[in-house]
């Protein structure tokens, strides 16, 4: 997988595997101009973008090309403001069976839930 938003949108400032899983602490770039369209003066992660950003981040960890075959839920379950929220902590957890993983991700900063997400990957 072409990583299009890593180093570009956001940046990974730790990654730790964990056992069936990893965690992430990625910092937005507020000036990127995604926000200029998404929105003006009010800028906000595209949710398109959050779902991207868990197939780079476990691709990256893992070490292999992943993409998302099939979601079975994503939430948003609250807006994301690069400003007042420049860093998110990203838990995912996931299962391999033979060359597709099960994933759950969330992403959270403080007592703050944004973002959930159950898929596969492959």
């Amino acid at each position: 997988m072409t990583a299009l938003l890593l180093d570009h949108f956001y940046k990974i400032d730790t990654l730790e595997s964990t056992d069936g899983g990893l965690t992430a602490q990625v910092t937005f770039d507020a000036a990127h101009p995604i926000f200029q369209g998404h929105f003006p003066d009010m800028p906000v992660v595209p949710g398109v973008c959050e779902t991207q950003m868990v197939g780079e981040v476990l691709s990256k960890a893992l070490g292999t090309d992943l993409v998302l075959k099939t979601a079975a839920t994503i939430k948003f379950l609250s807006v994301v403001d690069p400003i007042k929220t420049p860093k998110i902590n990203m838990i995912l957890t996931y299962t391999k069976t033979e060359n597709t993983y099960a994933v759950s991700a969330q992403y959270k900063w403080e007592e703050t839930v944004f973002f959930k997400l159950k898929g596969t990957y492959a």
